[in-house]
């Protein structure tokens, strides 16, 4: 759950900030880490707005001595000009000063690549650097330069790639972040439908939201429904962002060339009634994605 604005919806510009800040600096240590990263994504190449899965796997050395403070993985994603695309900066789950000589660190994360103009290869390179001083660490693999590693690459496809979603009622108009335009979302109301072209296959749902748990008495449960199949029931507790994986099989979506997917929510609630700003819109869920995904041969 707490992957979700960790990830790339949330670093798109404070990536780039880093880029050219302390991130990129490229004063790390001169000695070389025994530490070998490397990452495994589950496609080779993916269309823009869709969610990629990255495995990071840090191979750590036999004779690595222990790191004295807790590093950021910066993971940057750039075009054939090396020019920055995105980014996945984030902590590891295991802090670096947990890390141990002859171990490996692995753990997963979903990406969701940004509506960014640029179609074609996107090189992916990381490295581990402290946020308050730029300083990064130099580790063992192919620089880049300035301590930064490539450890894979990624195509990226036309957005018409995706399964289009017609949002249709119980939708409010997409919204930004001012402090950074590639974080939008839409916030439902008590209920909210949207269709999309059957894929006929099992698929998978990603819903990426969060609500103002603040505003109910009592947490919000969300139904999510494809047809008449209800697939899942959320429970929102607190106002972290949550990211569900969600199955559909193809039972569910049947044989008609169009689908709909609903969303219902127990309760709504109006911030202008509760004492929490002017907005005068009934509100429900939060939802930053909402994509699917077919998966041919499951």
């Amino acid at each position: 759950m707490k992957e979700m604005l960790q990830r790339v919806t949330l670093v798109v510009l404070a990536g780039a900030v880093a880029w050219g800040a302390g991130a990129c600096q490229g004063n790390g240590r001169a000695d070389v880490e025994p530490i070998t990263p490397a990452i495994e994504l589950n496609k080779p190449q993916a269309p823009i707005g869709s969610p990629v899965e990255v495995k990071y796997r840090f191979q750590l050395g036999a004779d690595l001595e222990s790191l004295e403070q807790n590093y950021t993985v910066f993971v940057h994603f750039l075009d054939s000009h090396d020019e920055l695309l995105f980014t996945d900066d984030h902590q590891p789950p295991e802090p670096t000063t947990t890390w141990r000589p002859g171990s490996t660190v692995e753990y997963s994360r979903t990406v969701f690549v940004p509506l960014y103009p640029y179609l074609g290869t996107a090189t992916v390179e990381l490295g581990l650097y402290l946020p308050e001083t730029g300083e990064r660490l130099a580790l063992s693999g192919t620089e880049t330069g300035q301590l930064a590693y490539r450890v894979g690459q990624l195509t990226l496809l036309d957005q018409k790639e995706n399964i289009f979603l017609v949002y249709k009622e119980g939708w409010h108009p997409l919204e930004s972040s001012a402090d950074n335009p590639a974080l939008e979302w839409q916030w439902t109301k008590q209920e909210a439908v949207c269709s999309f072209k059957n894929p006929k296959v099992d698929s998978l749902l990603y819903l990426e939201a969060d609500t103002n748990v603040e505003a109910f008495s009592e947490p919000l449960q969300v139904a999510v429904f494809v047809g008449t199949t209800e697939l899942t029931r959320i429970t929102v507790e607190n106002r972290s962002p949550f990211l569900h994986k969600i199955s559909i099989p193809a039972t569910a979506l049947g044989s008609e060339d169009w689908v709909d997917l609903r969303i219902v929510n127990n309760q709504s609630f109006v911030p202008s009634e509760i004492g929490i700003g002017g907005d005068s819109r009934q509100l429900g869920l939060r939802v930053y994605h909402l994509y699917i995904d077919p998966q041919p041969g499951t």
